[in-house]
């Protein structure tokens, strides 16, 4: 039997695919790319893949068995290493979201994964010290998001400027750095996390507010449901409130989240349905967010949706 190739949609860092090899075996594989595959001229050091392979063999301790794919080889000076091929009866969340199909048991999973993830390495303080470079996380978030969003919208500057302060500021916990629908496989409760090459030290609110953003711009989709959406952002919400560190009544979260909507917009990644968007009217919902009073964290989502 020969090898053979399938590739994948890998984002736009890298490069993923299926490979059989001679016995039948399907893995996956991924190599990192040292420039990203966007419109801007974005690059980031490649080495970030093997920061990827270590949060890959960590995070079973932190999460349990089966929550993240298991690396079954490193080929660390080509920047690429395998994993085990995820049963496909799995399917990628923002797939199913976009297609109309919001299964809050899902999102509550999401939401109760993240607050173990959190509640768990903030134990462990050798964490702070094995993710402790946020080198990565300033190339491929900090600039093309915030910094770019504060450049293309001025009058937000202040507070985006205030969102990058608590971002920079000293870690608390393991942060996934991507924790988007598109970087999770899902059948309904059972959840597999991808993408991890953006993992830090850092800011909790980060993680939540990036997962809660995807939610929302995905509900913006013209033709969405959005009651589906305010649905699936309470679910998540409530999956987090059983153990997270941040209290529901958080305020600063929902400046993070607004800025993250900015960046999605206005950023060097915008979000690949932008032309589905009315995007003048969520541009205006996430000024909103930086420039009145921040809401708490629960209020946010009934002036958000509807």
């Amino acid at each position: 039997m020969s090898v053979s190739r399938v590739n994948l949609d890998g984002g736009v860092a890298s490069d993923v695919a299926i490979i059989r090899d001679e016995h039948g075996r399907e893995i996956v594989v991924k190599q990192a790319l040292p420039k990203l595959k966007v419109a801007a001229d974005w690059r980031c050091d490649p080495a970030r893949s093997s920061q990827e392979v270590e949060a890959l063999r960590v995070a079973p301790t932190l999460l349990g068995n089966g929550v993240v794919p298991q690396v079954l080889w490193v080929d660390a000076p080509n920047h690429r290493f395998a994993m085990e091929r995820i049963d496909d009866s799995l399917r990628n969340w923002q797939t199913q979201l976009s297609t109309g199909d919001v299964n809050l048991i899902t999102a509550a999973r999401v939401g109760e994964l993240l607050a173990r993830l959190q509640t768990e390495s903030a134990r462990d303080l050798s964490l702070s010290t094995a993710f402790g470079n946020r080198e990565f996380f300033e190339l491929l978030r900090i600039q093309p998001f915030f910094v770019r969003a504060a450049e293309r919208n001025p009058q937000a500057r202040e507070p985006i400027d205030r969102v990058i302060e608590l971002l920079r500021s000293s870690g608390r916990v393991l942060v996934h750095g991507d924790y988007s629908p598109k970087n999770m496989l899902a059948r309904e409760g059972q959840v597999v996390i991808l993408d991890w090459e953006v993992v830090h030290w850092g800011e909790p609110r980060f993680d939540i507010a990036f997962c809660l953003s995807h939610l929302l711009l995905t509900g913006w989709r013209r033709g969405s449901s959005k009651s589906s959406f305010y649905a699936a952002c309470h679910a998540f919400s409530g999956g987090y409130a059983k153990h997270g560190p941040i209290a529901l009544h958080d305020t600063v979260l929902a400046r993070v989240i607004g800025a993250l909507v900015l960046a999605r917009l206005d950023g060097d990644s915008p979000v690949n349905f932008l032309h589905e968007l009315d995007v003048e009217d969520v541009r205006n919902r996430a000024l909103r967010l930086l420039l009145e009073p921040a809401l708490t964290w629960l209020e946010l989502f009934d002036p958000l949706l509807y």
